[in-house]
């Protein structure tokens, strides 16, 4: 490919990737997606010579005024956008720009239009940087600097129009040079070390939480079950959701991800049959003790009783459309980048507000532990401001208290009664997602009198209320029950179907005491194939928006610490991860074994399919790559080209075997000089001097056999050289 062609070509690669981080980005309708996509075919169609002509509309009469009356409208359909569509800046200008995009791509004849697109791609890369943070941009992002690298080189060394009809076109000979391996090498070394630069950049300077372009993220994802009411249903219908909600690291933890892990959201204590809500949702502000740190209690238990062991959790909480921070029971102290935290009657962490981006936060909890004394007690006394709030009973549960009092007749004590409640409803019941019970009257008589399924609130819910007859203070409490644990990342990936209900029943002297009476699902769907490595995926995401997107001078001044340290934290978490990696391939590995030992017709023919294109494409390409002379072929027009690069490289090569060449010296005189001085090589010059000749001044076209021939020479000469040196 000629310098003029591939400066062409480089900045429809260049417009295409600013494209395409705008595409990916979701930021623009479907029309002007598969408009902006038909103009780029086009576009690179017209490159290498299909259609033949310029542009379309090139030939027309006053072709410039045209694409100003265009230009013109874009912008009046720009003002409706802003005014009346989007009614927003940033999407308005993104199809503006777009729009702008097209035009100069359909215009591409002069070097300011290839200016002017330049320009315009690098505000669609920027814009496209505004309206994502996912990892999928890094990809993006170099393919964009690797195709920026060699655009303005081209630019700079092609002096005339790049345009895709040579013919047409006044270029300068380096215009029809050809590309060569130096220089594609060369390019490439270029933009590496562009990159590379742009890496030192970023390490010194910090993000910014905001900026001019930033888009909002808009409403935040749609969770159930953390309102002012919780009707009995609603938990269920999530189930199937596999959203991720939010990631938890314990890193204090050496055997994390070995249990179920408990997320405190919000809890109820009012239940009229069919919802809970809560009798008083009155908040009060955290005191701070530190720069972002907050108090939610102290650390030991009032009654003089201790409290379990300190377990710090650092969550990454997606965008929500509540304002509710979850935690395991029971928070301490929260710290994060916060302006203030809330706190209920029932110690319900919340926002200020509803948070419109990522929150990144730490809490460290403790559970309360049972004493002895609650144990063992005969009878438990509590305070009046507890019985009048957590013994509420709604109408009609004389059926409620029966069973209650059937299942308890043979328990002594409180801790006993409250144990043989939850005895009864982990065995005697099933769990099922396939329980409607949105639209009945009385869902808990249904579910332990006549269906015996249900969701995990119709287990907690039936459990409040069989400890409420039975005069033990308990409340319903929603949240998440972490199970999926991701190797790689260290952390304990949240989705929607993880929301979950359980029960707090109150002991005098422990206080409250988390227990779940839901028993474990029948049956659990066996991991795919591909899981482990959605995990992996899933880690990268989360380490890329720990360590690009959220990177701080906190954080610069932690890697300057590391790197002055040592890198022995850096050796492990290297370890950690090959490790893990290792393991969820040996896994792959012998899953698939598994399933290729009886595979289906269909499968059997899909991988016998996809190993012939992949062979085949493997000897096309090594056959590319190494045949001689395979730059030549199906390139008649650009043969002359050819044969002045190889009679070039003759010169240079008597040049270095001592033949004084002048830039007036004929062909017939360099043939004279080497039958003197190099005698051996005569008979591969003549032939070489003579294809020349016929092509540069015949004017006839050289075949292919004819140019190999040419590169056999050229070889030849470059080993008679070195054997003479």
């Amino acid at each position: 490919m000629v310098f003029n062609q591939a400066c062409r070509f480089s900045a429809i690669v260049l417009a295409a990737t600013a494209f395409a981080g705008l595409l990916f980005a979701r930021s623009m309708p479907s029309w002007l997606a598969i408009l902006t996509v038909t103009v780029l075919v086009f576009a690179i169609l017209q490159t290498f010579g299909w259609p033949s002509g310029n542009t379309v509309l090139s030939g027309l009469p006053n072709a410039p005024s045209v694409w100003n009356s265009l230009l013109i409208g874009a912008f009046v359909l720009f003002l409706l956008d802003l005014t009346m569509i989007s009614r927003e800046l940033l999407p308005a200008g993104i199809h503006f720009l777009v729009v702008l995009l097209n035009v100069k791509l359909m215009t591409l004849h002069d070097r300011r239009d290839y200016r002017h697109l330049y320009a315009i791609s690098l505000m669609a890369i920027l814009a496209s940087a505004a309206l994502t943070t996912d990892v999928w941009y890094v990809s993006i992002f170099v393919f964009y600097l690797l195709a920026v690298v060699w655009s303005l080189l081209l630019h700079h060394l092609t002096s005339g129009p790049p345009s895709a009809n040579p013919a047409r076109a006044q270029v300068s000979p380096r215009a029809t040079w050809f590309i060569t391996n130096r220089f594609f090498w060369l390019t490439n070394g270029i933009a590496v070390l562009t990159f590379l630069f742009t890496l030192v950049i970023f390490f010194i300077l910090p993000r910014i939480s905001v900026g001019v372009l930033q888009k909002p993220s808009g409403e935040g994802l749609r969770t159930t079950g953390f309102s002012e009411r919780v009707d009995l249903g609603m938990i269920g219908s999530v189930k199937e959701d596999r959203q991720i909600v939010m990631r938890v690291e314990l890193p204090d933890q050496a055997d994390a991800g070995k249990e179920r892990f408990y997320l405190r959201g919000l809890a109820y204590d009012q239940y009229n049959g069919r919802s809970w809500s809560s009798g008083s949702r009155h908040r009060r502000s955290l005191g701070g003790i530190a720069d972002g740190v907050f108090a939610v209690r102290s650390g030991a238990n009032r009654n003089g009783y201790g409290l379990s062991e300190p377990l710090r959790q650092d969550i990454l909480l997606e965008a929500l459309d509540t304002s509710v921070l979850f935690a395991a029971p029971f928070a301490e102290y929260v710290s994060g980048d916060f302006i203030g935290i809330h706190v209920d009657s029932m110690t319900g962490l919340h926002l200020p507000y509803t948070s419109s981006s990522r929150i990144r936060y730490s809490v460290v909890s403790r559970e309360h532990r049972l004493s002895s004394e609650d144990r063992t007690a005969a009878e438990l006394e509590y305070a009046s401001a507890i019985r009048d709030r957590y013994l509420q009973l709604p109408e009609g549960s004389d059926q409620v208290r029966d069973l209650a009092r059937h299942v308890t007749v043979s328990a002594v004590t409180p801790h006993e009664r409250i144990t043989a409640v939850l005895t009864h409803l982990l065995s005697g019941y099933q769990y099922s997602l396939d329980a409607e019970t949105t639209t009945s009257l009385h869902p808990i008589d249904d579910f332990l009198f006549r269906r015996k399924t249900g969701y995990c609130e119709h287990y907690a819910t039936a459990m409040v209320i069989m400890l409420r007859t039975l005069g033990v203070p308990a409340r319903l409490v929603t949240g998440f029950l972490a199970t999926e644990w991701n190797e790689f990342g260290g952390y304990y990936t949240v989705r929607q179907r993880d929301a979950h209900a359980w029960v707090e029943v109150f002991y005098p002297h422990a206080g409250w005491i988390t227990l779940d009476p839901t028993p474990t699902a029948a049956s659990i769907p066996s991991p795919s194939m591909w899981e482990g490595f959605q995990r992996l995926g899933e880690s990268i995401r989360l380490h890329w928006d720990r360590a690009f997107i959220r990177y701080s001078a906190r954080d610069q001044l932690a890697v300057i610490h590391t790197l002055r340290e040592g890198s022995d934290s850096a050796r492990d978490a290297v370890s950690r991860w090959t490790v893990a990696l290792g393991a969820a391939a040996l896994q792959l590995m012998r899953t698939f074994v598994g399933q290729v030992q009886t595979p289906p017709p269909v499968m059997t023919w899909a991988l016998l399919l996809a190993s012939v294109i992949a062979l085949s494409a493997l000897m096309l390409a090594v056959r590319h790559r190494w045949a001689p002379g395979h730059f030549t072929r199906g390139m008649p027009v650009k043969r002359q080209q050819q044969i002045v690069q190889h009679y070039r490289s003759m010169l240079r090569i008597a040049a270095r075997r001592g033949i004084r060449i002048a830039p007036s010296t004929t062909p017939t005189e360099l043939m004279q000089h080497v039958r003197r001085s190099w005698s051996e090589a005569e008979s591969a010059v003549v032939e070489l001097t003579a294809l020349y000749c016929r092509a540069r001044f015949g004017n006839s076209s050289l075949s292919g056999e004819e140019l190999l021939r040419a590169v056999d020479h050229i070889r030849a000469l470059q080993r008679l050289a070195r054997a003479s040196q």
